[in-house]
């Protein structure tokens, strides 16, 4: 068992008895002469810290590759942040009520203050937390598997006139893990390839944790065409590094040979540090893929400089890279220069506003370059927002990417 879980549980037991007594005139209402509200309210309670309870021991004890259901945890999520939430309300009117109470305090008996709730703030609380809800369920039913097209036109000055329009669909962070739904993918596949792309490239996050993931979605991803190949990276999440393991332990290095293995059976050619050339109508340009390089603490075991060891200086250079971050940390300043990278890996945090002309996501505190097509001088970065999901199971306004970009010369 591990014993750290009482501490979040704690917090949402503080959570609950806060949100309930603050709003106990409406739970011990009686229905049926029975107080239905109140008796729902804590029997949904308890059964999610049982159930927090019950997966903690079972992590603990059977598999550090279990697969918890990923929407089940994201409707607790979603219940408890709308109960945090909507706790503002009640905590401006319980610091009022202290103010009046110590005011009272030296008052007479004549002249003091009601200290009750004020009815504004006390329905606020409730509105906030039923809006709240119900966005993220929508987000959660609705929009996780609302597919996006984004097309977008990439200008690259030297790129070969008589390939204009070469069509590339980026796609990124699938997290199969988290997918849940084969026919969903199968959606999905049957949208890229009604593109009729030339290349597919995949910057990474194939899975979550464990190769095992993907395995009920290999023969979804092995529909994927195009006429030149479908190529992809590796994610920060492909390393399975974050279950604990040690990288020279053969736990490890079984799972990630494994993940390596199944990109190819998915019909991925894997670019680990590498280039390619690809030829067209007579034409070339570069594609080169490196492992994930992030900043801060993820992991950096991106080479550019291996990755481009043997490529023509003379070609347009695309690169695949994971982490938006090396774009800004590193390939900006880089000696040879890329002409255009593609990442994923922030999923515009599956949450923000993206209409014509604007858009923001909590994803840009982050990262400057989190959604869409970014410049600096003759260097560009594409971010796609991400297919799959991860942690919440449903995105808000930033729906799943299926980037379709055309490549142009630039005159």
């Amino acid at each position: 068992m591990n014993y750290f879980i009482f501490i979040p549980l704690i917090f949402l037991l503080i959570i609950d008895v806060y949100f309930f007594q603050s709003n106990n005139n409406y739970f011990n209402k009686i229905f049926f002469g029975f107080p239905i509200l109140k008796y729902t309210y804590w029997v949904l309670s308890v059964t999610i810290y049982l159930i927090l309870l019950y997966h903690s021991y079972d992590y603990q004890n059977e598999s550090k590759f279990v697969n918890i259901k990923p929407f089940i945890f994201s409707l607790i999520f979603v219940i408890y942040i709308s109960k945090f939430v909507g706790l503002f309300p009640l905590i401006i009117d319980d610091t009022i009520r202290l103010f009046k109470l110590c005011f009272n305090f030296f008052q007479s008996e004549n002249n003091t203050l009601d200290v009750s709730r004020l009815k504004f703030l006390k329905n606020s609380s409730l509105i906030i937390t039923a809006s709240i809800f119900f966005l993220l369920t929508y987000g959660m039913l609705i929009n996780r598997y609302r597919f996006k097209i984004n097309t977008q036109t990439i200008k690259i000055k030297n790129w070969p006139k008589f390939l204009n329009d070469f069509k590339i669909v980026h796609i990124s962070d699938l997290h199969l893990g988290s997918f849940e739904s084969r026919d969903k993918l199968e959606e999905a596949v049957e949208i890229i390839n009604s593109q009729n792309p030339d290349l597919i490239l995949f910057t990474g996050d194939l899975v979550n944790n464990s190769y095992t993931e993907a395995l009920p979605y290999k023969k979804s991803l092995q529909k994927l065409k195009s006429k030149y190949g479908n190529f992809s990276v590796l994610g920060n999440h492909d390393y399975g590094d974050y279950i604990g393991l040690k990288r020279n332990s053969e736990q490890w290095k079984s799972n990630f040979k494994n993940l390596i293995n199944l990109q190819k059976e998915c019909g991925f050619n894997l670019l680990m540090n590498e280039s390619i050339e690809i030829k067209s109508k007579g034409y070339s340009f570069n594609l080169v893929g490196v492992e994930n390089w992030g900043a801060g603490n993820f992991n950096k075991d991106g080479d550019i400089d291996k990755a481009i060891e043997n490529i023509n200086l003379k070609l347009p250079t695309i690169l695949m890279s994971h982490d938006p971050s090396h774009w800004r940390e590193i390939i900006l300043e880089y000696k040879y220069p890329i002409d255009l990278q593609l990442s994923g890996h922030t999923h515009g945090m599956q949450f923000g506003i993206e209409i014509p002309n604007f858009k923001w996501s909590p994803a840009k505190y982050r990262y400057r370059e989190w959604a869409g097509l970014y410049k600096n001088n003759n260097k560009q970065i594409y971010v796609n927002r991400g297919l799959g999901h991860l942690g919440y199971t449903g995105r808000v306004g930033i729906l799943p990417d299926i980037s379709v970009l055309k490549i142009k010369n630039e005159i």
